[in-house]
């Protein structure tokens, strides 16, 4: 079975959730889902490595979370609101926050559509 990554966006902070509370990130130095390069802020390097994985697989729900959370930290909010309708219209997955709590897909991407409406509400 294929661990993945996914990033989740809280307050404006990238945080990485982990599909199996007892993996070990990148224990080749090989990041798919590019959760080292968005810890460090190096959104570019991000976005291309989660384009070469949506490229091989555009189902990778974990994937279009990652790149929902860049294009989100970079200002380009419609294309991040898109990639979480995509993720809601994909299989429901449970992934894990960093402390090991369960958390599905559709509650990152539902939480992430949330929070994008309140602040335009204001």
């Amino acid at each position: 079975m294929m661990k993945k990554l996914a990033i989740l966006a809280l307050c404006g902070l990238p945080a990485v959730a982990l599909a199996d509370p007892g993996l070990v990130p990148n224990p080749t130095g090989f990041d798919p889902y590019a959760s080292e390069a968005i810890s460090r802020l190096d959104y570019q390097a991000a976005e291309t490595r989660l384009m070469r994985r949506l490229d091989a697989d555009g189902a990778d729900v974990s994937a279009m979370l990652n790149l929902a959370a860049v294009m989100q930290a970079t200002n380009r909010t419609p294309r991040a609101s898109r990639l979480y309708e995509e993720v809601l219209a994909a299989d429901n997955v449970q992934l894990a926050l960093p402390d090991g709590s369960p958390v599905w897909s559709h509650e990152i991407a539902e939480n992430a559509l949330d929070s994008r409406a309140t602040v335009a509400g204001r």
